[in-house]
């Protein structure tokens, strides 16, 4: 499975961060991109509202609480999770393209900055509510990790639609053939066309 291209923003309050996800999101829901958001906070809050009946399952005990409707499903779990154990959980639901986390303190993930705030590690950009060049800066690389470990086979002129499994055990057979050949020493891109 193809891994997201992780993006964290950070910032002081009121300085637009959710403001210019949600049109990040937009943006890039409408080139077709699959998109996950995540909001992470310092202060001691829950999502579920005191009171509800998911709410009293949790304060009951449930490790998992569970909301189903006719327009969504919810899942709250109730333990702290760290970014590596939300991406796992993250990636069973689908396969995303683009994972943005807000309030992400994180050394290792790319990030953009608001405000005034202290810089922190793998800053990649400030943000000066210049959108077009914060959009520019995500779409190439959403794009770049789309079409990493793509393969499109197509017979007679025709693609055909290949799931994870088909893709990922036909990319893997011919790399593997190929890194045993001579003078085959790293593989970027192959390309292979049999006329019969």
């Amino acid at each position: 499975m193809k891994k997201p291209f992780f993006l964290g923003f950070y910032g002081e309050s009121n300085t637009g961060k959710t403001t210019t996800i949600v049109k990040l999101i937009r943006n890039l829901k409408n080139r077709g991109y699959k998109i996950a958001a995540v909001k992470i906070t310092d202060k001691k809050i829950g999502l579920d509202t005191p009171g509800k009946d998911t709410w009293r399952y949790a304060e009951a005990g449930a490790d998992i609480t569970v909301f189903h409707s006719d327009i969504e499903t919810g899942f709250i779990l109730r333990e702290k999770k760290d970014l590596e154990d939300i991406s796992k959980k993250i990636f069973t639901f689908g396969c995303y393209d683009l994972v943005l986390i807000e309030g992400l303190n994180d050394e290792k993930t790319p990030k953009i900055k608001f405000g005034t705030t202290k810089e922190r590690k793998n800053t990649v950009l400030s943000y000066n509510s210049d959108f077009n060049k914060l959009f520019k800066y995500v779409l190439k690389q959403v794009s770049q990790v789309k079409n990493m470990g793509e393969i499109i086979i197509k017979v007679n002129k025709k693609e055909i639609p290949l799931g994870e499994f088909p893709s990922e055990l036909i990319k893997n057979t011919i790399c593997g053939m190929l890194k045993s050949l001579k003078g085959v020493n790293e593989i970027k891109e192959v390309e292979i066309k049999i006329n019969l």
